[in-house]
């Protein structure tokens, strides 16, 4: 398995470490451009994390689909299971290491302004906020890359558009399924920062944040699913490797 991650990351390793520079250079440039305070410049800030993961996500889905076409890959001695969790696990560690520049990002700022500017219960619904955030990248992924599998084993041309449809109908039936069952949309990666703000006078930055995001359940439900897709990707994988 890690011999797999690596042998990806080596791939894309140049594109890799260009985003994270042009990352890097954006938050810089936002920083010494801005005469305002951090509050103002946080939505610039967000963006960029989200393009960047946007990013990366492509770049995941790329090396699946590039791995299913590739003959060389398929010749390798490696479980199915490996080469579908694979990309996935790359893609999650990609995204600890933007997590691990924001913390260091935020680190300076509390260095140079103090923490006073951070709402009451920051760390907690940021770490909720966060880690719902990843589970729903990790999970578009797996929906992507499923009907990247179920398009590959079609023999049929157009295979971008057959994807396409796949995941569009993937999406909107769990959704469907989730706000049926649910009354919530867990899977959507904006209502990991479904939260507001409101005044405290009781705290020096005079504000403090209300988590409002889902409850467990879609989790697992969503979870019972990612399983799913992760078992029929094993299996349509471990055919193709057969034939």
């Amino acid at each position: 398995m890690l011999k797999l991650i690596r042998y990806d990351f080596r791939r894309s390793r140049d594109r890799i470490l260009a985003a994270l520079v042009i990352l890097v250079l954006f938050h810089i440039g936002i920083w010494l451009s801005s005469d305002s305070s951090v509050s103002d410049t946080v939505s610039a800030h967000l963006v960029a994390y989200f393009a960047i993961g946007a990013v990366f996500l492509f770049f995941a889905s790329f090396n699946y689909n590039r791995n299913l076409k590739s003959y060389q890959r398929q010749l390798l001695p490696v479980k199915a299971l490996y080469t579908v969790l694979s990309p996935l696990l790359l893609y999650w560690l990609l995204l600890v290491c933007l997590l691990i520049i924001g913390l260091l990002q935020l680190g300076l700022y509390i260095l140079f302004y103090s923490a006073d500017f951070l709402p009451a219960n920051f760390w907690t619904v940021a770490a909720r906020s966060v880690l719902q955030c990843t589970w729903s990248a990790g999970f578009v992924l797996l929906m992507i890359m499923f009907a990247s599998t179920v398009a590959r084993s079609i023999p049929l041309n157009k295979k971008i558009w057959v994807t396409l449809i796949i995941v569009f109908g993937l999406q909107s039936a769990v959704g469907y399924l989730e706000e049926l069952l649910f009354s919530n949309y867990f899977m959507g990666i904006d209502s990991a920062f479904r939260f507001e703000i409101v005044k405290a006078s009781d705290i020096p930055s005079g504000l403090e944040m209300l988590y409002a995001g889902s409850g467990p359940w879609p989790f697992f439900f969503e979870a019972g699913i990612a399983l799913l897709l992760i078992y029929g990707m094993t299996v349509l994988v471990q055919k193709k490797t057969e034939v």
